[in-house]
């Protein structure tokens, strides 16, 4: 669950999120930027994306990293995961709005084996995130070296 919330704060959180304030908001350097983690059955896969120009690829990457390494070295702040597990325990509820979501659901409930009483013990569990798993969570994933794709036209020299 600690894993799952600092997503949202670094870039699952939408317009709330760390990466789009730093890389959209702040230096205009991509119109969309965000995370994802894929809990995976024999690990987790955490993935980053943004929208930007060519030329603007280097620099974004650079702040994306540099957001991620700040999260690992200070964790996020008491506000942010507050309000992470705030909007996370809040929101729940819209993935229940149609028959399809609900199945959507109750399959990855059950996919992921996470019990019969998960939908009455998700909220319990983000809410028992402290400020420590968090920080001590955000070091072990972020504290490392990353793999970074970059999908795109690759910029040609220019004729001397």
């Amino acid at each position: 669950m600690a894993a799952y919330i600092l997503n949202y704060i670094i870039g699952g959180g939408g317009f709330s999120s760390r990466l789009m304030e730093e890389v959209r908001e702040k230096r205009g350097l991509a119109y969309s930027v965000h995370s994802n983690l894929f809990p995976y059955q024999h690990g987790a896969v955490f993935v980053g994306n943004v929208a930007t120009q060519n030329e603007r690829v280097g620099q974004s990457l650079e702040v994306i990293e540099s957001e991620l390494r700040r999260l690992a070295e200070e964790g996020p702040s008491a506000e942010e995961l507050a309000g992470a597990k705030s909007y996370l325990t809040g929101a729940y509820a819209l993935r229940f709005e149609s028959s399809s979501s609900i199945a959507n659901q109750l399959l990855w409930i059950q996919i992921e084996d996470l019990g019969i009483d998960y939908i009455d013990r998700r909220n319990t569990l983000i809410d028992a995130v402290t400020l420590d798993d968090a920080k001590r969570v955000a070091k072990r994933l972020w504290d490392q070296q990353f793999l970074t794709v970059v999908v795109g036209r690759v910029a040609q020299p220019t004729a001397n």
